[in-house]
């Protein structure tokens, strides 16, 4: 167990519900919970959005949210919705590409989640154009830079999204490093970066990634009930 906001955070022998983009949000990610998820995980937020971001506690419906400034967007958009009763179990993923913005985006929301994701493995354009999801793959220093100093300043446990890289050797690598940054738990999506969901996940690849660090490994990909855990 590594220390939450709250309370320990237990990533080991934990069944999380996973980010997914235009549905981990809030509604599903309560209802995870009632069926017995341990974690949830919001969807990808982009970090330099969340940063600029505005708290507002709603007293009628009990939700804290997140709102971006008009004056910086144009209008006034939602970032997050999140409860108290959820405060413990979230874990926020951030879509970021470097260090600064990371820890600027991770200041603003601290007080209202469990723990911190940086997504290194989303291969959307929107995501790689800005140096973001799987374009981190290729710049190991840096997801190291973002951990280290989101565990610098913050008492949050941190984690990370990754993709399978082009060689099980590169992929241990990589999850080696990050593990001497200080990481606390890795997710691997069990499919390299230009596949979809439309290709199986290479499920059988995971052992050995398991094995070859100290910190737990949650798999992801194609696990679509309890019994696929």
């Amino acid at each position: 167990s590594v220390p939450g906001g709250g309370a320990a955070l237990s990533y080991m022998d934990s069944m999380v519900l996973a980010p997914m983009v235009r549905v981990s949000n809030l509604p599903l990610r309560l209802l995870a919970l009632d069926y017995g998820a341990d974690l949830v995980w919001s969807e990808e937020i982009v970090a330099q959005k969340l940063a600029a971001c505005d708290r507002v506690v709603n007293e009628e419906i009990g939700t804290v949210e997140y709102w971006t400034r008009p004056e910086l967007e144009g209008s006034r958009t939602k970032a997050l919705f999140t409860t108290a009763r959820e405060r413990e179990k979230l874990v926020l993923q951030l879509g970021v590409g470097d260090a600064a913005t990371a820890l600027s985006a991770a200041q603003v929301v601290a007080r209202d989640v469990a723990a911190f994701d940086i997504n290194c493995g989303c291969p959307k354009h929107f995501s790689l154009s800005g140096g973001m999801g799987a374009a981190l793959l290729k710049r190991p220093e840096t997801i190291a830079d973002i951990v280290k100093t989101l565990k610098r300043n913050l008492p949050l446990p941190v984690s990370c999204k990754i993709r399978l890289l082009d060689t099980e050797e590169q992929t241990v690598s990589l999850m080696q490093t990050l593990e001497k940054a200080g990481v606390d738990a890795l997710s691997v999506h069990c499919r390299y970066v230009p596949q979809r969901s439309r290709t199986p996940a290479h499920q059988h690849m995971l052992g050995p990634l398991v094995r070859c660090v100290g910190v737990p490994v949650i798999g992801n990909g194609d696990v679509k009930t309890y019994r696929e855990d």
